[in-house]
């Protein structure tokens, strides 16, 4: 076992997994660094757990703690991450951490965060005369060179065939079988339309989760606790009765005929701070839908991580919810989208190794500069934020030893309801480095250095991944047969969703950003811009993403204040204001410039026409990133079909009507999850194959 600093968390087996029973271990040395000042804070961690399957090894928590030392953390944020890891391993009952730091400045910092499995239930106080025993972390020892580690599995070396996923499958075809900003409003006072002082950063406020309402006994060290036993029933006794005399045996009735019930198909969608569920039925309407909250990821700095368990309970949370509204024994299919790029890995039993990274996370920036001098142009995992990038990551400080499976959202909840895990699809893999046009993984994968082996089996969209497992279906009263297909990215379920089926229609989002999806006859790529296309079946979905959008607005302007402005604007007649609205500095699409500076020059005499000069400018900026893809090769825009936020404004549509000179359609459906359900009913392949 190495002796250095390191973020491996070793465990072992639960010698005890049929009861209850407190660990609690204390670290009087955890160091780290003030992230303001570069002075090291000193605290004492206590950490108390109820352990599952597998309990932590002293050794690897000590130089995990260790690892810390020249760090630099807010302490809120460092307990926060210490506790997310050991929940990612150790997958406990009950988790507790308590972190008292040192006083500095006359002040003490007490930092106690807590982690609780759905269902789990406390134990009762135990007796104050136990026998205890304290677990001490081992002494520090003086670093040396961790031994060498095994070569990982290599792609084959053929020049002339690329590498081919683990089980190719040709689109449309049949399964293999293998294991398987604002609406109008009315004005009062021009007052009301007084501008913000610019605020650059936008944070959601968490949301709850879930509420801790008893506390396991903290001062218990290692307390064992029996079962109750169970009571077994008394046995009773029946008189066999006589039956009377001349009884004449008649035949049964036959049951009445069963009534025809249509099927259900479920489509999941989740997001950053919620999830979705929407089923539907053959003709596509909608027949239940249920939302569920998540709290938001923390962030330091570049870092973004979450909790993939906190995705499991969203979903069992909204499909709870979502069966309530009709019979259960009507589903037939489930699908499901989630984040693009958000990267997890995990063991054989799909048990999370490693909190998610997620899509927006930057900190593989190093290993996006490998990937893009080897990648060539045609290709769609550029950047710190493909999830290629953040494998290489993790690869590089060996947090990928254990590992069986690296997994995206959509593909880790997919392995839950069906229990088999290490299964994606094309448009998921597309980040990952998957080439969907030759349906195979690049060969200069090689050289990256990581284990192909963890690369997902690729898939097309709504193929069959398998039935749900028995205990989810006796759970949640579905039947047994129920498939789960596989499923996209939120971006393609919401493209879906809206309702375009040919080249030339293309969906605008008008969310905090602005995102732009083109159906195209051909796929195009240009890193130079940001564009990439993912697969459609026999089409292609051509997009990028800029920087400007609803997020700038909301740096001048309420959403009261832009609510009550809108009915003043005036579409027809342009303000003739040369903005190019952007949060910060920087711009990806259509024009890739990292230096680029935001232009909201001059500044005019009033407040909405300030207003709509920002709207104008926005319009400019989406009829400049379709006139981009078709330059590059995609089809012409014909249709724009527009969801987010931005859609309820009826003056900004006008406004983008007049910039653009096409035609505007109110989209099917807004949500991603609808999309995934039009996936898991078929539609989605009869539409595109």
């Amino acid at each position: 076992m190495p002796t250095q600093p390191s973020k491996n968390l070793d465990t072992f087996p639960n010698p005890h997994p049929d009861r209850d029973y407190i660990i609690e271990i204390e670290c009087p040395e955890f160091t780290c660094l003030c992230p303001k000042t570069g002075q090291p804070d000193f605290a004492s961690l206590v950490l108390e757990y109820v352990p599952d399957r597998l309990c932590v090894e002293l050794k690897s928590l000590k130089l995990y703690i260790w690892s810390y030392r020249n760090e630099g953390h807010f302490h809120e944020d460092v307990t926060n991450r210490i506790l997310n890891d050991l929940v990612a391993v150790l997958h406990p009952r009950y988790l507790r951490l308590r972190a008292k730091f040192n006083v500095r400045g006359g002040l003490y910092t007490t930092i106690e965060v807590e982690h609780r499995r759905p269902g789990w239930k406390q134990m009762p106080a135990p007796p104050t005369d136990l026998p205890r025993e304290t677990q001490e972390l081992p002494a520090r020892e003086t670093p040396s060179d961790p031994p060498a580690g095994a070569k990982p599995s290599k792609l084959p070396q053929s020049k002339s065939e690329p590498l081919s996923p683990r089980n190719p499958v040709p689109l449309g075809g049949p399964p293999k079988a293998k294991t398987p900003i604002a609406p109008t409003g009315t004005v009062t006072s021009s007052d009301r339309f007084r501008m913000l002082q610019r605020n650059r950063r936008q944070q959601s406020e968490p949301d709850e989760v879930e509420s801790h309402e008893d506390k396991v006994p903290k001062k218990s060290v290692i307390m064992l606790r029996r079962r109750r036993s169970e009571r077994v029933p008394d046995v009773q006794e029946y008189e066999e009765e006589t039956p009377p005399a001349h009884v004449v045996d008649e035949p049964p009735e036959e049951p009445p005929p069963k009534v025809r019930q249509d099927g259900l198909y479920i489509g999941i969608d989740l997001g950053t701070t919620g999830c979705r569920a929407i089923a539907i039925d053959d003709a596509g309407k909608v027949q239940g839908e249920a939302s569920a909250p998540m709290a938001t990821p923390p962030r330091h700095d570049n870092e973004v991580t979450q909790d993939p368990t906190v995705w499991w309970k969203a979903v069992t949370n909204c499909l709870e919810n979502l069966l309530k509204q009709f019979d259960p024994q009507r589903v037939r299919k489930i699908a499901v989208d989630g984040t693009s790029g958000t990267l997890l890995l995990c063991d054989a039993k799909g048990g999370p190794l490693t909190p998610a990274i997620m899509y927006n996370d930057r900190r593989a920036v190093e290993q996006a500069e490998q990937i893009a001098s080897l990648g060539g142009n045609h290709f769609g995992a550029h950047g710190p934020g493909s999830s290629l990038a953040k494998l290489m990551w993790l690869h590089e400080r060996k947090l990928d030893k254990r590992a069986r499976h690296a997994l995206h959202q959509a593909d880790w909840i997919s392995g839950r309801l069906t229990g088999k895990f290490g299964h994606s699809d094309y448009n998921n893999c597309l980040k990952l480095g998957f080439d969907a046009e030759k349906m195979a993984w690049p060969r200069w994968f090689n050289k990256l250095g990581f284990d192909v082996a963890l690369l997902p089996e690729v898939h097309a969209p709504a193929e069959e991944l398998g039935t749900i497992t028995a205990d989810f279906a006796k759970t949640y009263r579905l039947p047994a047969d129920v498939q789960v297909l596989a499923g996209t990215t939120d971006g393609v379920a919401a493209f879906l969703a809206a309702g375009p089926s040919a080249p030339g229609q293309a969906v605008t989002s008008l969310g905090s950003t602005l995102v732009l999806k083109l159906l195209s006859d051909k796929p195009v790529f240009s890193r130079e811009h940001g564009v990439y296309s993912h697969r459609l079946g026999k089409y292609w979905l051509a997009g990028g993403a800029s920087n400007s959008g609803g997020a700038v607005l909301l740096q001048y302007f309420k959403i009261e204040q832009m609510r009550e402005m809108t009915h003043l604007l005036d579409p027809e007649n342009p303000t003739d204001l040369d903005y190019y609205p952007l949060p910060e500095i920087g711009e990806r699409f259509p024009i890739n410039n990292p230096e680029m500076e935001p232009r909201l020059e001059p500044l005019p005499g009033n407040s909405v026409t300030f207003f709509q000069g920002m709207l104008e400018g926005i319009a400019r900026i989406e009829a400049e990133g379709y006139r981009l893809l078709e330059k590059l090769g995609a089809s012409a825009v014909s249709v724009v079909y527009t969801t987010g936020g931005g859609s309820q404004n009826p003056a900004w549509e006008q406004i983008r009507k007049n910039i653009l000179q096409v035609k505007m359609e109110k989209p099917r459906s807004k949500h991603a999850a609808f999309g995934s359900a039009l996936l898991a009913a078929g539609v989605v392949t009869k539409t595109f194959q």
